[in-house]
């Protein structure tokens, strides 16, 4: 943004109404007049009796200035943010903008721990005042214990988790959440498919696993996607890519006859809210094209990708997830349309281990590395369940030679052969009797 010589970032600011009417067409009609460089969310939303405010976003520099257009379209900071609060106040309004001048939030909106301790004072004397009444006002009787769970119990949230871990972690997964794994791969990316109330929060992949980009689709309110790259100390990315897609600039971009203040205000609302900049820190930990990715977030209006659905698919095509295991997830039929589907069950987690020792050392290894010769040997054996019994076997024959014959450490390492083929008789059996 080259035609700005001062620091400048863009503001959230909600705006509201006392009589709770749509603020929106005033709110446009005064930015527009004074030629404010902002943008307003959910332009085109009906507006309900639920709704209490808009959200605005305002570009402002950091020592309190409004960034406007001047009658030769060059862009100026001379309003500044209590002056703007004092037009909104004068056309009904009610502007909730924080003024970096005058202190931050504290002088907008008061001292934050007399707010949080007056809001808790007043919680405690509506739940001493009031009680829980049925859905008849006239009958008067309190809902039960059992009434007041179905009522306030959380509603699952549709997950679903793209990443390069094979099956053994959605068995633990499956356990964690409570919950039924749909589990199903395509390629070097593997997809878990499950709905939980609670979180699910996810443990670090590692750099042969990650990223793992978690989809989680609510039954009300937005899609919303976490992205944890690999690493034990990287942190998750949350990104909405449908919170952006009905924002619309207030000013008409294409009529300000002057290129560079033009650029510079697309630029503050495709890139004000840092947005591009997190891709680009998360496109160093992973494969990531942060451009697509960022059109998947970008408003429509500014040149974003169309489409809620497609919003969604075009963020996740971003990071290289096959477009099967997308449609998968986003469709009500789920993994079941894909090959070799599978379904784990939740479980003790005695049981959850047994499962994974059957399982084998196969399925724990990264789908990326799923062609490495260690991989291709235990595949090979995996599916011949006669080469393992006969490699157990030897390794068996051996380890009692070893223990019967020698002495001393030999000893020691024929008494480890019996124990390790031992034990894999024992899954090959298991596997005999689950048909894996």
């Amino acid at each position: 943004m080259p035609e700005l010589e001062f620091s400048v970032h863009v503001s959230y600011a909600g705006v509201d109404r006392g009589d709770g009417t749509d603020p929106r067409p005033d709110s446009l009609a005064l930015l527009r007049e004074l030629r404010v460089l902002a943008a307003l969310r959910d332009a085109s939303a009906e507006w309900t009796d639920a709704d209490e405010e808009s959200a605005l976003l305002i570009a402002v520099s950091d020592d309190g200035g409004v960034l406007t257009l001047t009658a030769d379209d060059t862009i100026t900071r001379g309003l500044r943010v209590a002056e703007l609060r004092e037009r909104f106040a004068a056309a009904g309004l009610t502007l909730w903008l924080d003024d970096p001048a005058d202190g931050g939030e504290d002088a907008l909106f008061g001292d934050a721990d007399a707010v949080l301790a007056a809001a808790a004072q007043e919680s405690e004397a509506l739940l001493e005042e009031e009680a829980v009444f049925d859905e008849d006002p006239d009958a008067g009787e309190l809902l039960d214990e059992t009434d007041l769970e179905e009522l306030f119990a959380p509603t699952p949230v549709r997950v679903r988790e793209f990443s390069h871990r094979g099956p053994m972690e959605a068995r633990v997964r499956a356990t964690l959440a409570a919950a039924e794994v749909d589990y199903a791969e395509v390629g070097e990316w593997s997809l878990y498919a499950f709905a939980s109330s609670e979180s699910t929060s996810v443990w670090p992949p590692a750099k042969a696993e990650g990223p793992v980009i978690v989809l989680n689709l609510p039954e009300d309110g937005d899609p919303w996607v976490e992205v944890t790259p690999p690493g034990v100390l990287a942190n998750s990315g949350y990104f909405w890519p449908n919170a952006e897609r009905d924002t619309r600039p207030v000013l008409d971009i294409d009529a300000i006859t002057v290129p560079a203040a033009a650029e510079t205000y697309r630029m503050l609302l495709a890139e004000g809210d840092g947005t591009r900049d997190e891709l680009i820190a998360l496109a160093e930990r992973c494969a990531l094209d942060v451009d697509a990715a960022h059109a998947a977030l970008r408003a429509e209006a500014l040149g974003g990708v169309e489409g809620a659905d497609a919003r969604i698919r075009a963020f996740l095509r971003a990071f290289g997830v096959p477009a099967p295991l997308i449609d998968a997830a986003m469709s009500d039929a789920g993994t079941s349309v894909l090959a070799d589907a599978r379904r784990f069950a939740p479980k003790r987690w005695l049981h959850t281990l047994g499962d994974i020792l059957v399982g084998g050392l196969y399925e724990t290894i990264p789908l990326t590395r799923r062609e490495r010769p260690l991989a291709r040997a235990v595949r090979a054996v995996r599916k011949n369940p006669a080469l393992g019994l006969a490699i157990s076997v030897a390794e068996l024959a051996v380890g009692l030679v070893l223990t019967a014959v020698l002495r001393g450490g030999w000893k020691a390492l024929g008494i480890a052969l019996i124990a390790d083929a031992t034990g894999d008789l024992a899954v090959l059996w298991a596997r005999a009797r689950r048909r894996y």
